[in-house]
């Protein structure tokens, strides 16, 4: 039987615009994190030119294989943001996360419906835009606090556990949001039978998979690991032996949670939280406590200042983390060697660390993902945005009044951080509380107010489905709102630590 597939030299044209357009992709992130402390941009720009928005110089077929690669990407930043949580800190700042995430979505769902005496919207278009508008691009809020360029890393700070926690579940509300609008579309209305069953399946599944977890990583998997860091495996697999677990734990969760039922994003994440357990669970069993390098901020609470901050890195930068987990734990602190084995004389030569997960991912992951897989991803977000009909002038002016009603909508989460106590920290006044914790405020709030990938695919699926949740203006009118929040709150972002820089975490927020 013949094979169906033949190979040959790709055509000139291919090759060029391809590896330009890779090039190009990082070129345009170095600009854009240069002018606007947001290099993300750059790489939806491109997307636009590039994509069928503009030029289409990408064929279809390409665009479609570039959102499944860019998305995998996506996954894969999730993942490192569950491995470098602090479970401590998340248990702890878990009612913050959810008050914030609750604000982030039903104000600017609120909101909304002002659309329907402003410009006419019927009730359920208003409630889709709303919906489209509620979510927040999880990508994009570790992509800025994974880039910030500050001798800290966000991701392990309160303030940046927080805004993660509440990124993760807007995904999930997100999930859900756009199988109602997807059902509430369907012309044959059955969409009203299995809506409740849809709501309450996805709801169902998210906590059922987060209390499963708890007790079969406690029981099972913990034991399983422990086990096998006290053998002679754990030298002899290395970083091969860790990254193979890794991408166990990364597939199965991906397939999991998206067959059960609830958002791939929040099953990775969950999954990047197992391994954050181990972690823990392996620096707890070594013969002292293991612990980063802790940057601290100066302030009145007596952390010491730091003297250095990069306010414009370059890409590359992003690799260069300040871990308060552990990522690197050094061979004589762990309880790896069998009982009948003499420890080797310690030498210069012979004085290295075993690989941990963090390590692991770090050297064959984090260059994979920094160079192709998220430029890919933001890149694929321009491909859905209606570059020429936006410029539509009733279009412009109404997009822009409904995107200062979503700035305000996601940017008054930042509240929750001005009022919510912290412990152990020193009492000062109301007013000295307030401009301390102001920096962060803005940060968590400017933040939040991405849309990014979960706003487009939620407006589309209102635009496309059979009955229309949104007309073709409706549709370009919160467009128009997802892309200039997609654009402002990255801005926002790289204003407030250029402007504040480690100053963001003050008021007990580090």
């Amino acid at each position: 039987m013949p094979s169906q597939f033949t190979y040959h030299d790709p055509a000139i044209k291919n090759l060029l615009v391809l590896s330009s357009y890779l090039y190009l992709l990082n070129v345009f992130e170095w600009i854009a994190q240069y002018v606007l402390s947001a290099g993300l941009l750059g790489q939806i720009l491109l997307g636009i030119i590039y994509g069928s928005p503009l030029a289409e110089w990408l064929d279809v077929h390409w665009q479609e294989t570039f959102v499944v690669v860019g998305y995998v990407g996506l996954l894969l930043i999730v993942f490192e943001g569950g491995m470098t949580t602090s479970l401590p800190t998340l248990t702890a700042l878990l009612p913050l996360s959810t008050g914030i995430a609750l604000t982030g979505l039903l104000v600017p769902i609120g909101f909304s419906f002002l659309l329907t005496p402003m410009f006419g919207f019927p009730l359920l278009h208003s409630f889709a835009a709303g919906a489209a508008l509620s979510s927040t691009s999880l990508g994009t809020v570790l992509a800025l606090i994974s880039s910030s360029g500050l001798s800290l890393d966000l991701q392990q700070t309160k303030l940046g556990t927080a805004l993660l926690g509440a990124a993760v579940m807007d995904d999930v509300v997100a999930f859900v949001l756009s199988e109602i609008i997807h059902l509430l579309g369907e012309s044959d209305n059955s969409g009203s039978s299995t809506l409740g069953v849809h709501i309450g399946r996805t709801i169902g599944v998210t906590f059922g998979l987060g209390i499963v977890v708890m007790p079969v990583t406690r029981w099972i998997l913990r034991p399983l690991y422990l086990k096998y860091t006290r053998s002679i495996y754990r030298h002899k697999a290395g970083q091969s032996g860790l990254l193979l677990m890794m991408a166990v734990m990364f597939i199965g969760m991906t397939a999991g949670a998206r067959y059960a039922g609830t958002s791939p994003l929040y099953g990775v994440y969950v999954g990047g939280l197992i391994i954050s357990y181990l972690m823990q669970t392996e620096a707890e069993l070594s013969l002292e406590p293991i612990h980063g390098d802790v940057v601290s901020i100066g302030d009145e609470e007596g952390i010491p200042a730091s003297r250095e901050f990069e306010g414009n890195p370059m890409p590359g930068d992003r690799l260069r983390r300040v871990n308060t987990h552990p990522s690197e734990v050094p061979m004589d602190r762990l309880p790896t060697r069998l009982p009948e084995e003499t420890p080797p004389a310690r030498t210069p030569e012979r004085q290295h660390t075993t690989p941990t997960f963090l390590s692991t991912f770090e050297h064959y992951i984090s260059p994979l993902l920094l160079y192709l897989l998220l430029p890919l991803f933001f890149g694929s977000i321009g491909y859905s945005i209606p570059f020429i009909p936006l410029w539509r002038g009733r279009v412009i002016w109404k997009g822009i009044v409904y995107t200062l009603f979503m700035l305000l909508g996601k940017a008054l989460t930042g509240i929750w951080i001005l009022f919510w106590p912290i412990e152990g920290k020193r009492k000062v006044s109301w007013g000295q509380t307030m401009k301390l914790r102001m920096p962060a405020a803005l940060l968590l709030g400017f933040a939040m107010i991405a849309r990014g990938e979960i706003g487009l695919l939620i407006s589309q699926i209102a635009y496309t489905t059979s009955e229309q949740q949104l007309t073709e203006e409706e549709f370009l009118i919160t467009t128009w709102a997802i892309v200039l929040c997609t654009i402002l709150g990255p801005v926002g972002v790289g204003y407030v630590i250029k402007r504040f820089k480690v100053d963001v975490v003050r008021g007990g927020w580090h």
